[in-house]
């Protein structure tokens, strides 16, 4: 197998310095058979899927029968240490949409479009997410779609296009202020760094315009990502609905979410978010 994914990366690597092309819906997709039991060969596929795409979706024929179920799967991939945040404070956080006073600002937790983003973006260096995984309980009625873009083949655009990172990977690049209401202290961060135990470029973004503050000097390198952003999206996104049962795993590519509505049933799903790339 590790030579399998050897190959997968090989083929990655040479992709992103020739035409990367948008990959396709069918090439991403792993069939399993249990995601409560999930075989070695299952395993296997997805990691392959993961060391060329840097992101796959799976499809499992039986339901999942616990959050501890969903845990164990991350596990067998590579995601051991689990990230929590204030909203929800376990390991499994359930996506939906919730109308109370603590969750209603937060754009996950609402129907609304939510546009492109790394999760984690606003975590401390020690915190940083490296990979993530939605589980698909129920979908939305109308909409939901997630929409995903690799975040190195972005970063290979801007270099193309720009020449350099224009000091986007200073470690103080930009600041997220201080949250009081959660007790987050101020944050500053890279947009791009490959400054990690697994030498790949890792980045922090958010299209978003509030709540976070770019260095003076970066803003028009700030302004041309978002823009390249826009740009290559059109190219190179992936735009995928999430069945029941279906999931997505990432290495934290920039991904995000087209506003929906509800049925009888609302939309859910399950996200955990890890510290170890897969």
């Amino acid at each position: 197998m590790e030579q399998t994914n050897k190959t997968a990366e090989i083929n990655r690597k040479n992709a992103l310095k020739q035409s990367y092309s948008r990959p396709n819906i069918k090439d991403l997709v792993v069939i399993i058979n249990d995601i409560n039991q999930v075989n070695n060969d299952e395993i296997s596929e997805i990691k392959i899927k993961i060391a060329e795409y840097n992101y796959c979706i799976y499809r499992s024929k039986c339901s999942l029968e616990s959050k501890d179920s969903l845990l164990k799967f991350a596990n067998t991939l590579g995601m051991k240490t689990y990230d929590s945040n204030n909203i929800d404070s376990n390991a499994v956080s359930e996506i939906t949409n919730i109308k109370s006073d603590t969750k209603i600002e937060y754009v996950p937790y609402t129907t609304n479009k939510l546009n492109w983003h790394t999760d984690g973006y606003y975590n401390n260096s020690s915190e940083s997410i490296f990979s993530w995984l939605l589980h698909c309980v129920q979908p939305a009625k109308y909409g939901g779609e997630n929409f995903l873009l690799d975040h190195e083949v972005v970063f290979k655009e801007y270099i193309k296009r720009f020449g350099s990172l224009s000091d986007l990977d200073r470690d103080d690049a930009f600041i997220i202020p201080e949250n009081k209401a959660i007790g987050r202290p101020d944050t500053s961060s890279y947009v791009f760094s490959n400054k990690n135990i697994y030498n790949r470029i890792h980045m922090k973004f958010s299209m978003r315009k509030n709540n976070i503050e770019i260095k003076n000097s970066l803003k028009n390198g700030y302004e041309n990502l978002r823009k390249l952003i826009t740009d290559v999206s059109e190219k190179y996104s992936v735009v995928y609905k999430l069945d029941k049962n279906e999931g997505i795993l990432s290495n934290n590519v920039l991904h995000g979410r087209n506003e929906y509505k509800d049925g009888k049933s609302k939309r859910k799903l399950f996200r955990v978010r890890s510290y170890e790339r897969m």
